[in-house]
């Protein structure tokens, strides 16, 4: 249980950095990429670094696609926290979880029947009512709706190709050294893409933007290994933990976007959130 507690924990605290980072106006594109090195390197340590026929397995094409992504959809959460809040934010990452559902549904040809339907129409539905604030849209513009819709997206996606990879790919081969290697990937491609920003990039505020990256990268890092652990204990069936796990992560998001950080959700946000937390209950026992 310690471990969902770390997972639950580390990722709200995701969004709260993002949150903190946003309001002191920090270069967000820096702390993403000292945090994607800072992760890989808890890794390394953690897991060990990795042999020379690592890098002659069949997955080290998808870690490279997955760890692009995950930069990607980085700068995502990073804007759709700071843009829509860390609630709306929560809410589109967690119900990204239907896509995979989806995919090895036709995929893997697993079972089709009525209540995963159900359960994943509801996760949608969800996702509308949550992220639809006509207000918000009026004063911040669309990108208030649209990041989290391309987060929910995105994520899910992300989901996917990692399910992809550990069903055909990965055999008798570490998570933890996947993920690392995965983290480096990020950094890599983070520093490329720091080539070619545009303007001269400012240095002010650099010790702050380090530690940022830093604690960034140890919560970014401990989201992934407590669910790796906790799926390892086998305390819970891994459907219970999955949902015990989204559905912590979005009811502490709340409460710390509600009470921390002033966060104003429309009645129909505050109903969204709500059948999103009985929809990942419904699906943990699907």
């Amino acid at each position: 249980m310690i471990y969902l507690l770390l997972c639950i924990i580390s990722t709200a605290a995701i969004m709260v950095v993002f949150k903190i980072a946003g309001n002191m106006k920090l270069d967000t594109f820096r702390i993403i990429v000292i945090n994607y090195f800072a992760a890989a390197i808890l890794g390394f340590v953690i897991g060990g670094l990795p042999a020379r026929n690592d890098f002659n397995s069949g997955w080290l094409h998808m870690a490279v696609i997955i760890g692009i992504l995950f930069i990607v959809m980085f700068f995502v959460i990073a804007l759709s926290t700071q843009k829509a809040g860390i609630a709306v934010t929560s809410v589109a990452s967690k119900m990204s979880v239907v896509i995979p559902i989806t995919f090895s549904l036709f995929y893997f040809n697993e079972e089709i029947t009525v209540l995963k339907i159900t359960g994943i129409l509801l996760a949608l539905l969800s996702v509308f009512m949550t992220t639809y604030n006509r207000d918000k849209t009026k004063k911040r513009g669309i990108q208030v709706v649209l990041l989290p819709v391309v987060l929910f997206l995105g994520a899910g996606l992300i989901d996917s190709l990692i399910k992809y990879t550990q069903e055909i790919h990965i055999v008798d081969r570490s998570s933890i050294l996947f993920s690392s290697i995965l983290f480096s990937i990020s950094a890599v491609t983070g520093v490329i893409f720091s080539f070619f920003r545009r303007g001269r990039q400012e240095t002010k505020k650099m010790l702050q933007i380090i530690m940022a990256g830093i604690i960034l990268g140890i919560v970014n890092f401990g989201s992934l290994y407590g669910l790796i652990m906790a799926l390892e204990t086998r305390i819970f069936d891994s459907s219970i933990v999955f949902g015990i796990n989204n559905m912590g992560i979005v009811v502490l998001s709340v409460i710390i976007a509600l009470f921390f950080f002033g966060e104003k959700l429309s009645i129909l946000n505050k109903a969204g959130i709500a059948l999103s937390i009985i929809t990942i209950i419904f699906l943990s026992y699907l």
